[in-house]
């Protein structure tokens, strides 16, 4: 059996939840209102910089996955890594695009009154492929005096939702949530409407409060159609996409 690696270990999603901790932190001072949507600070500055170098990890962890071992663009993440060269965010983007369609995946943020989606990965027009988010980071990871207005409440919030995206979405994470009992879902007494072929991995929901590893393996890759999902106190991701 292959070494664990650091999703499924939780170290990620250990280092993710004391993102959000101190995101909720900050909001209990400053509300996500709409007025404050553009405030900007020290504190959320360096929320962002260690947000984006979380994100940044995680790609990089996300390339060594064995079962994207065929991925060409996994395979020049991994070269560069090797080489130490720099590895720009558009490649990753790409990678796991093919991988998860991160450009159309939403992520929704309990924000009192009202909820908000959020997409966090989706391009910030045509011709840039990187959301708004990272452009701010890589901004004032270069020049802080003079990007610092970009670091406000709404950059944080996104960047935010893009590292808890990529640690419920990628496969050997998202086992782990469900492993440990972190996933919710409603059952019903026949929840698979679906083909023959595909009920004979799915285990029964009788008096279970979880599919099995194969079954949620179908539901990530869209082959089963099931409510299930996943949240914190800021963010909820359902799995049906």
């Amino acid at each position: 059996m292959s070494e664990k690696d650091n999703f499924e270990k939780g170290i990620f999603w250990e280092l993710y939840k004391d993102l959000e901790r101190q995101f909720e932190n900050f909001l209990e001072y400053v509300p996500y209102l709409e007025e404050n949507e553009n405030m900007c600070s020290f504190k959320l500055l360096n929320l962002i910089l260690s947000i984006g170098g979380h994100v940044d990890s995680a790609f990089k962890e996300m390339a060594r996955y064995p079962d994207f071992s065929g991925n060409n663009d996994c395979k020049e993440i991994l070269k560069r890594i090797r080489k130490k060269e720099t590895v720009s965010i558009t490649l990753p983007l790409k990678a796991f695009e093919t991988e998860y369609k991160l450009s159309e995946k939403t992520v929704t943020f309990k924000r009192v009154p009202e909820r908000e989606k959020v997409m966090p990965f989706k391009p910030r027009s045509s011709r840039a492929k990187a959301p708004k988010w990272w452009k701010v980071y890589n901004d004032v990871k270069h020049d802080v005096s003079v990007n610092i207005k970009g670091a406000n409440l709404q950059t944080t919030l996104h960047a935010l939702a893009g590292a808890f995206l990529l640690n419920v979405i990628h496969f050997p994470a998202a086992h782990r949530l469900h492993e440990y009992g972190a996933l919710k879902g409603q059952y019903f007494v026949n929840p698979f409407a679906v083909s023959e072929s595909v009920e004979t991995i799915a285990k029964s929901l009788s008096g279970e409060p979880f599919l099995s590893r194969e079954a949620f393996q179908a539901v990530l890759e869209g082959k089963i159609s099931y409510p299930i999902y996943v949240e914190t106190s800021l963010f909820k991701y359902e799995y049906n996409q």
